[in-house]
């Protein structure tokens, strides 16, 4: 007992336990309300969702990502106060232009328009969850996120057994919920950081560094979001929400490689730093492990594909079952791209990060139309594949002709 209690106590194992506990809670989360909501509404949940992610995209390039790369050089009270006071301006800022949304003669916005407050509690309360789960990560309070991640399985009873549940209702309850969640981490920082006015060298490196990565995330989020966005414009928000469910269900490996991001990023930039070769050459191998686990797992959606569809969203959901095989392929591509993508993140290549994504994007821009048009559903995540493929072949030719890698 004694040795499996020090093996539930170590950092490894509290990761995975809370990593287990917040890819479930989205996992099943998304498909508890694709089961209440009709498609439609669920297509329309999706939209905020995406446009929830660009602004947490943004806060993680300006605040979170500069903070994981100084937090494994140096570690400083006044950077942890800094960033979480950064994190409050930018959620005040994000308020204040969905605000402005509401003034816009534009027809399509009606929904938002009706539903404005409760989109930017969702938003907020999202934006500031996802930030202070990544910075105590960052920082090794590993068990403060665990705690974090347990207050929000609140959430289900409260979607379960609400009878009369419409989008607008959905969207607070789970800003309400975040934002509970949350109390814990404002506490430890409010005890634990150093809070000053008096910023300027922070607020020089933020900017100095995040300025590539501020570029790339909005480049990245139109990159890896316009083919689903403008599916929902040519092929109508039951195609829209169809592909998000399925995106959503593979999020449980998406969120298994953000984890790699926000806690195993800092780790293998902080053995870099320190040239510990041997650490290095261990931590990839673990992490090649885990890859070929969620490859095997990939191939097994990849093969029960219709039941899978049916099971997560219901009879109305069978026909999108040959989605899942299409984002099988593309998750395979992510797999095999994620080394050369934490090289690129640790050795501070941010504008290569960024050129990359733009390359993406560009040939977002030129083939969106003849793939949907010819390739319906097919085309769009056809876009997305080789969208990775881009990405990555570039990024490989960078680093080879710099002669660069971290895992070398």
């Amino acid at each position: 007992m004694k040795k499996l209690t020090e093996i539930f106590r170590r950092p490894t194992s509290l990761v995975f336990a809370d990593q287990l506990i917040f890819s479930g809670t989205n996992f099943l989360l998304t498909f508890l309300l694709a089961r209440k909501l009709n498609i439609s509404d669920f297509g329309l949940f999706s939209s905020v969702l995406l446009v929830t992610y660009l602004l947490v995209g943004i806060c993680n390039a300006i605040v979170v990502q500069p903070f994981q790369i100084l937090a494994a050089k140096e570690f400083t009270k006044k950077s942890l106060g800094f960033v979480f006071q950064a994190s409050i301006v930018l959620i005040m800022i994000f308020s204040a232009l969905l605000l402005m949304a509401k003034f816009l003669p534009v027809s399509a916005l009606a929904f938002f328009k009706d539903n404005l407050l409760a989109i930017i509690a969702f938003a907020a309360a999202y934006v500031f969850q996802d930030f202070l789960r990544k910075v105590l990560l960052t920082i090794d309070r590993i068990q403060l996120v665990l705690f974090i991640d347990s207050i929000f399985l609140l959430v289900f009873p409260l979607i379960w057994f609400e009878n009369s549940l419409d989008l607008g209702k959905s969207l607070l309850i789970i800003a309400i919920v975040n934002a509970i969640a949350s109390l814990p981490g404002v506490w430890y920082c409010l005890k634990n950081a150093e809070f000053s006015l008096k910023n300027a060298s922070l607020f020089h490196y933020h900017i100095t560094e995040g300025k590539w990565l501020l570029s790339a995330s909005v480049v990245q989020w139109f990159s890896s979001n316009f083919f689903t966005l403008v599916a929902g414009i040519y092929l109508g928000v039951n195609a829209l929400g169809a592909l998000r469910l399925v995106q959503s269900f593979f999020g449980v490996i998406n969120v298994i490689l953000q984890t790699v991001e926000n806690y195993y990023l800092p780790k293998t930039a902080q053995l870099h730093y320190q040239d510990k070769k041997e650490e290095k050459k261990s931590l990839l191998f673990s992490m090649s492990k885990g890859m070929i686990a969620l490859g095997i797992l990939i191939i097994g959606f990849f093969i029960f594909s219709e039941p899978l569809i049916t099971l997560l969203g219901g009879e109305q959901y069978k026909q999108y079952g040959f989605v899942i095989k299409l984002v099988s392929v593309l998750y395979v591509v992510i797999l095999y791209s994620y080394p050369t993508r934490l090289s690129i993140r640790v050795l501070e290549q941010n504008k290569a990060f960024f050129t990359g994504y733009c390359i993406s994007f560009v040939f977002s821009l030129l083939s969106f139309h003849f793939l949907l048009r010819y390739g319906a559903l097919y085309g769009a995540v056809a876009g997305l594949v080789i969208n990775q493929i881009l990405i990555i072949v570039y990024w490989k030719i960078l680093l080879n002709r710099k002669q660069i890698s971290v895992w070398a």
